[in-house]
Protein backbone atom coordinates (compact mmCIF):
# COMPACT_ATOMS: atom_id res chain seq x y z
CA UNK A 1 0.00 0.00 0.00
CA UNK A 2 1.61 3.36 -1.07
CA UNK A 3 0.85 6.39 1.60
CA UNK A 4 1.00 9.91 -0.03
CA UNK A 5 2.64 12.51 1.91
CA UNK A 6 0.06 15.70 2.50
CA UNK A 7 2.76 18.01 1.97
CA UNK A 8 3.41 16.67 -1.24
CA UNK A 9 1.87 18.92 -4.30
CA UNK A 10 -0.02 17.72 -7.53
CA UNK A 11 1.44 19.13 -10.31
CA UNK A 12 -0.95 19.90 -13.06
CA UNK A 13 -1.55 17.79 -15.94
CA UNK A 14 -0.19 19.51 -19.26
CA UNK A 15 -3.33 20.65 -21.96
CA UNK A 16 -3.91 17.93 -24.35
CA UNK A 17 -3.09 18.96 -27.48
CA UNK A 18 -3.39 17.25 -31.04
CA UNK A 19 -1.05 16.98 -33.76
CA UNK A 20 -2.13 19.16 -36.87
CA UNK A 21 -1.06 18.58 -40.42
CA UNK A 22 -0.88 21.05 -42.50
CA UNK A 23 -0.36 21.84 -46.22
CA UNK A 24 0.08 23.41 -49.10
CA UNK A 25 -1.60 23.24 -52.35
CA UNK A 26 0.01 22.76 -55.18
CA UNK A 27 0.01 25.67 -57.70
CA UNK A 28 -2.51 26.93 -55.60
CA UNK A 29 -3.45 31.16 -55.48
CA UNK A 30 -1.16 33.29 -53.82
CA UNK A 31 -3.15 34.37 -50.76
CA UNK A 32 -5.91 32.33 -51.07
CA UNK A 33 -8.07 30.65 -48.46
CA UNK A 34 -7.36 28.79 -45.50
CA UNK A 35 -9.64 25.37 -45.33
CA UNK A 36 -9.79 23.63 -42.28
CA UNK A 37 -11.31 19.68 -42.19
CA UNK A 38 -12.82 18.78 -39.24
CA UNK A 39 -14.51 15.57 -39.03
CA UNK A 40 -15.90 15.37 -35.80
CA UNK A 41 -13.28 14.28 -33.76
CA UNK A 42 -11.85 15.84 -30.52
CA UNK A 43 -8.96 16.91 -32.64
CA UNK A 44 -11.09 19.02 -34.46
CA UNK A 45 -10.82 22.03 -31.77
CA UNK A 46 -7.01 22.34 -32.24
CA UNK A 47 -7.57 22.24 -36.02
CA UNK A 48 -10.40 25.13 -35.73
CA UNK A 49 -7.38 27.11 -33.27
CA UNK A 50 -4.65 26.62 -35.69
CA UNK A 51 -6.78 27.54 -38.70
CA UNK A 52 -8.39 30.48 -37.47
CA UNK A 53 -4.92 31.83 -36.01
CA UNK A 54 -3.35 31.38 -39.42
CA UNK A 55 -5.97 33.21 -41.01
CA UNK A 56 -6.04 36.16 -38.74
CA UNK A 57 -2.30 36.82 -39.18
CA UNK A 58 -1.96 36.80 -42.80
CA UNK A 59 -5.00 38.58 -43.45
CA UNK A 60 -7.26 35.72 -45.66
CA UNK A 61 -10.34 33.93 -45.32
CA UNK A 62 -11.58 30.75 -43.82
CA UNK A 63 -13.50 27.51 -44.77
CA UNK A 64 -14.54 25.41 -42.35
CA UNK A 65 -15.16 21.89 -44.19
CA UNK A 66 -16.93 19.16 -42.39
CA UNK A 67 -16.01 15.78 -44.02
CA UNK A 68 -18.53 12.92 -44.30
CA UNK A 69 -17.93 9.52 -46.06
CA UNK A 70 -20.31 8.74 -48.75
CA UNK A 71 -23.25 6.16 -48.57
CA UNK A 72 -23.41 6.76 -52.61
CA UNK A 73 -26.76 7.07 -54.17
CA UNK A 74 -29.78 5.88 -52.57
CA UNK A 75 -32.34 4.19 -54.45
CA UNK A 76 -34.96 5.13 -52.08
CA UNK A 77 -36.01 8.95 -53.81
CA UNK A 78 -37.45 10.38 -50.53
CA UNK A 79 -34.04 9.16 -48.73
CA UNK A 80 -32.28 10.93 -51.19
CA UNK A 81 -34.15 13.79 -50.90
CA UNK A 82 -33.43 13.88 -47.38
CA UNK A 83 -30.05 13.43 -47.42
CA UNK A 84 -28.71 16.91 -47.97
CA UNK A 85 -30.78 18.36 -44.55
CA UNK A 86 -29.48 15.72 -42.84
CA UNK A 87 -26.04 16.02 -43.57
CA UNK A 88 -26.43 19.66 -42.80
CA UNK A 89 -27.88 19.31 -39.72
CA UNK A 90 -24.95 17.04 -38.51
CA UNK A 91 -22.27 19.43 -40.09
CA UNK A 92 -23.94 22.36 -37.56
CA UNK A 93 -23.63 20.08 -34.92
CA UNK A 94 -19.53 19.67 -35.66
CA UNK A 95 -19.28 22.99 -36.37
CA UNK A 96 -20.97 24.89 -33.37
CA UNK A 97 -18.39 24.29 -30.88
CA UNK A 98 -15.78 26.00 -32.85
CA UNK A 99 -17.16 29.15 -34.04
CA UNK A 100 -15.45 31.33 -31.86
CA UNK A 101 -12.23 29.99 -33.16
CA UNK A 102 -12.70 30.64 -36.49
CA UNK A 103 -14.16 34.16 -36.12
CA UNK A 104 -10.50 35.10 -34.84
CA UNK A 105 -10.16 35.73 -38.24
CA UNK A 106 -13.54 37.34 -38.97
CA UNK A 107 -15.54 36.25 -41.93
CA UNK A 108 -15.32 32.81 -42.64
CA UNK A 109 -17.54 30.13 -44.86
CA UNK A 110 -19.12 26.66 -44.23
CA UNK A 111 -18.82 23.99 -46.03
CA UNK A 112 -19.34 20.15 -46.28
CA UNK A 113 -17.00 17.68 -48.49
CA UNK A 114 -17.90 14.04 -49.24
CA UNK A 115 -15.17 11.32 -48.96
CA UNK A 116 -15.34 7.84 -51.13
CA UNK A 117 -17.31 5.56 -49.02
CA UNK A 118 -14.13 3.38 -48.27
CA UNK A 119 -13.01 6.22 -46.65
CA UNK A 120 -11.95 6.47 -43.21
CA UNK A 121 -11.43 10.32 -42.22
CA UNK A 122 -10.60 9.34 -38.34
CA UNK A 123 -7.26 7.49 -39.87
CA UNK A 124 -6.15 9.54 -43.10
CA UNK A 125 -7.80 11.59 -45.58
CA UNK A 126 -8.39 11.41 -49.58
CA UNK A 127 -5.73 13.87 -51.06
CA UNK A 128 -7.19 13.80 -54.70
CA UNK A 129 -10.73 14.56 -53.23
CA UNK A 130 -9.58 17.37 -50.96
CA UNK A 131 -7.23 18.59 -53.89
CA UNK A 132 -10.61 19.31 -56.34
CA UNK A 133 -12.23 20.86 -52.92
CA UNK A 134 -9.58 23.01 -52.55
CA UNK A 135 -8.76 24.19 -56.09
CA UNK A 136 -13.07 24.83 -56.36
CA UNK A 137 -12.69 27.18 -53.48
CA UNK A 138 -9.63 29.05 -54.30
CA UNK A 139 -7.84 27.42 -51.22
CA UNK A 140 -4.23 27.36 -50.17
CA UNK A 141 -3.46 26.14 -47.70
CA UNK A 142 -5.16 23.03 -46.03
CA UNK A 143 -5.35 21.82 -41.99
CA UNK A 144 -6.22 18.59 -41.15
CA UNK A 145 -6.30 16.48 -37.48
CA UNK A 146 -5.02 13.36 -39.69
CA UNK A 147 -2.38 12.87 -42.65
CA UNK A 148 -3.54 13.14 -46.16
CA UNK A 149 -2.59 10.05 -48.46
CA UNK A 150 -1.23 10.31 -50.64
CA UNK A 151 0.01 13.97 -50.84
CA UNK A 152 1.76 13.12 -53.80
CA UNK A 153 2.00 16.31 -56.76
CA UNK A 154 -1.73 17.76 -55.03
CA UNK A 155 -0.21 19.52 -51.66
CA UNK A 156 3.06 19.77 -49.63
CA UNK A 157 3.83 19.29 -46.51
CA UNK A 158 4.75 22.57 -44.32
CA UNK A 159 6.56 22.13 -40.56
CA UNK A 160 8.42 24.72 -38.49
CA UNK A 161 11.54 23.79 -36.64
CA UNK A 162 9.73 22.42 -33.83
CA UNK A 163 7.87 19.90 -36.05
CA UNK A 164 4.82 21.99 -35.58
CA UNK A 165 2.76 23.04 -38.70
CA UNK A 166 2.64 26.41 -39.17
CA UNK A 167 2.04 27.37 -43.00
CA UNK A 168 2.75 31.08 -43.97
CA UNK A 169 1.96 32.45 -47.03
CA UNK A 170 4.70 33.86 -50.22
CA UNK A 171 5.04 37.14 -48.73
CA UNK A 172 5.74 35.77 -44.90
CA UNK A 173 8.13 33.14 -46.35
CA UNK A 174 11.32 35.24 -46.64
CA UNK A 175 13.27 34.81 -43.47
CA UNK A 176 13.03 37.38 -40.63
CA UNK A 177 9.66 38.58 -42.26
CA UNK A 178 7.43 40.46 -39.89
CA UNK A 179 3.91 38.80 -38.78
CA UNK A 180 0.77 40.66 -38.34
CA UNK A 181 -0.42 40.63 -35.60
CA UNK A 182 -3.56 38.43 -34.43
CA UNK A 183 -7.04 39.90 -34.77
CA UNK A 184 -8.64 39.28 -31.36
CA UNK A 185 -12.19 37.58 -32.05
CA UNK A 186 -15.45 39.39 -31.99
CA UNK A 187 -18.17 37.48 -30.65
CA UNK A 188 -20.73 39.92 -32.50
CA UNK A 189 -19.18 38.14 -35.42
CA UNK A 190 -21.90 36.13 -37.75
CA UNK A 191 -22.11 32.57 -38.30
CA UNK A 192 -20.70 31.78 -41.59
CA UNK A 193 -23.74 29.45 -43.71
CA UNK A 194 -23.24 26.33 -45.34
CA UNK A 195 -21.97 27.00 -48.30
CA UNK A 196 -20.27 24.94 -51.32
CA UNK A 197 -21.42 21.64 -52.92
CA UNK A 198 -20.14 18.28 -51.55
CA UNK A 199 -17.49 16.62 -53.50
CA UNK A 200 -17.19 13.01 -54.67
Amino acid sequence: MTTLSPHRRSTPAPPHTSPVHAYTVAGGPEGGRVLAVLTGARADADVAAHAGQLAARTGRTVTAAVAFRSNGFSVNALLHIARPRRLTHQAEAVLAPHTESFAVAGHHRNAIVLLPARTNPFHRLPARALARFAARIGATTVITSVPLHPPGQHFARVHDASGTATPATPGERSRGAPRRPTVPADPRAPLGRLSGKAVT
